[in-house]
């Protein structure tokens, strides 16, 4: 007689992150991060048109500063929803 041997399926397990996992680890602050990105530059560049509208300002565009300011939006809007999920 031969006996068969169990295996137990938690022992198969793979280091291949799931879904879930995936998603509030990584997609979820990427997401988070360029939505932030987006609403600063947003007001950064109506807040120039306004400038421009009023004569406060002789010449309109967007400088390299408030790209990296709108860069500084991404990077605070990716941490904090990074924090958020491994608290939880």
């Amino acid at each position: 007689m031969k006996s068969k041997k169990q295996t137990n399926p938690d022992e198969n397990t793979t280091a291949i992150l799931d879904y879930r996992t995936l998603n509030n680890h990584l997609i979820m602050p990427l997401k988070a991060g360029f939505f932030g990105f987006t609403i600063i530059l947003i007001v950064i560049f109506f807040l120039n048109f306004i400038s421009f509208i009023n004569d406060s300002n002789e010449k309109f565009g967007m400088d390299f500063l408030d790209f990296q300011l709108a860069g500084v939006g991404f990077f605070l809007q990716v941490t904090n929803t990074s924090l958020k999920n491994f608290i939880r």
